[in-house]
């Protein structure tokens, strides 16, 4: 999976900083809703894997916004963007930014 994933943030962000999101977003990503004890809504359903591949792109993307809301707030999911191989494979590329703090 994690060669199939690109991180990119809109912002300027230090490399470290990225990194972190990096590793925060396919954490997310890699786990699947409800199988982490003490936190049942950490990771993602998997519903979209079963659906065509233009609305499963979507249903990723509307998924991974609404996780990225509760479990990562310093940041919003900008876009994302899949591309799909000969192979069938998905390569996805989330845009992410920083949210105005309230401080601004």
């Amino acid at each position: 999976m994690n060669d199939y994933i690109k991180i990119v943030s809109l912002d300027e962000m230090s490399a470290s900083e990225l990194d972190q999101y990096n590793v925060r977003i396919r954490t997310l990503l890699m786990c699947t809703e409800e199988t982490i004890p003490g936190s049942r809504s950490f990771g993602l359903s998997r519903d979209f894997l079963d659906l065509p591949q233009p609305e499963a792109l979507n249903q990723l993307a509307v998924e991974l916004q609404e996780k990225a809301d509760s479990f990562l707030p310093e940041i919003n999911i900008d876009s994302v963007d899949g591309e799909y191989g000969i192979d069938g494979k998905l390569t996805v590329t989330i845009n992410i930014v920083r949210r105005a703090s309230n401080n601004d």
